[in-house]
């Protein structure tokens, strides 16, 4: 069982401690425990509950009937609000939320339902941008936590890689593409859900995709640009990395491969300046990927 202190639940829920500490006083919302040193903190239990609560909140309930719901009642409006959206409704905050309490409680079952019958309704890139990006953002303010916690990210990362590698393998392969894109991290990097999603939309629009993963040594790079001449080569740039280093890497790839266009996505803005008085491309958003290829965003 896990231990979170008020920032922890702050940090999670997005309501401020403040909040939540007057919801405790006057409605007796929570009952935080104390460790030996009679330190105060919330376990598993109190998360999954808080984030109920604020998604009944979003739904537009007082939390004066909130606190004296049970728990079956909680939940029952909760699975109404999801069963709501999945027929046409907008409330996704209830799907974040939801999607969080199966990663917090590794149910993979769970997540997987909800992330299946979310994109039968927004598509594979819909449920990216407006579902699983917002979760990612969420997830990753538990890098706080040294034990448990970072096991949340790792587990949430790699059923979303199993998603977006599925969808891949179901689309065709491209034939007589006039674009060739390598797709890769550099040997610092390691997150690779964005560019498996470029890989999705490269591939969803008839581009053929060198897909290389993450950690891949320069000179791989190079033996890959020799022997496959693409148009096109591309990074991502997610985890905590010195800017000096990336605008190195960036400036020895526009000198390196001065055939291709070179694109990167994320990255701090000073990066962008490079933009501006070298050949580099900064792809912002997969809005701006989609207008590069000059078509319309395929659900």
């Amino acid at each position: 069982m896990s231990k979170y202190s008020i920032k922890d639940l702050e940090k999670i829920t997005l309501q401020k401690a403040h909040t939540i500490r007057i919801w405790e006083r006057r409605y007796g919302l929570l009952t935080p425990e104390r460790t030996s040193t009679n330190i105060r903190y919330y376990n598993d239990a109190q998360l999954r509950k808080l984030l109920n609560v604020c998604t009944l909140l979003n739904r537009g309930m007082k939390i004066s009937q909130i606190s004296k719901m049970s728990k079956d009642e909680m939940d029952a409006q909760i699975n109404h609000i999801i069963e709501e959206f999945f027929q046409g409704g907008v409330h996704l905050q209830s799907v974040i939320n939801e999607s969080l309490i199966a990663i917090s409680t590794y149910n993979a079952d769970v997540f997987n339902d909800i992330y299946n019958r979310t994109v039968e309704n927004l598509g594979v890139i819909n449920t990216y941008v407006r579902v699983i990006y917002p979760l990612l953002v969420r997830t990753g303010l538990l890098w706080m936590k040294e034990d448990l916690l970072p096991a949340h990210e790792h587990f949430l990362s790699h059923l979303i890689r199993q998603k977006i590698f599925t969808s891949i393998d179901a689309l065709p392969y491209a034939k007589d593409s006039d674009e060739t894109w390598v797709l890769f991290l550099n040997e610092e990097e390691e997150h690779e859900i964005g560019l498996l999603l470029a890989h999705y939309i490269l591939r969803q629009h008839g581009k053929r995709v060198i897909y290389l993963g993450a950690r891949v040594p320069y000179a791989d790079l190079q033996n890959v640009v020799r022997a496959c001449s693409p148009t096109h080569v591309y990074t991502f740039f997610v985890g905590s990395q010195l800017e000096i280093g990336l605008e190195q890497l960036l400036l020895q790839l526009q000198k390196d491969f001065p055939q291709q266009n070179i694109c990167y996505s994320g990255g701090d803005d000073s990066l962008k300046e490079l933009t501006h008085v070298h050949p580099i491309t900064h792809i912002e958003s997969v809005a701006h990927l989609h207008e590069i290829l000059g078509v319309q965003a395929i659900q």
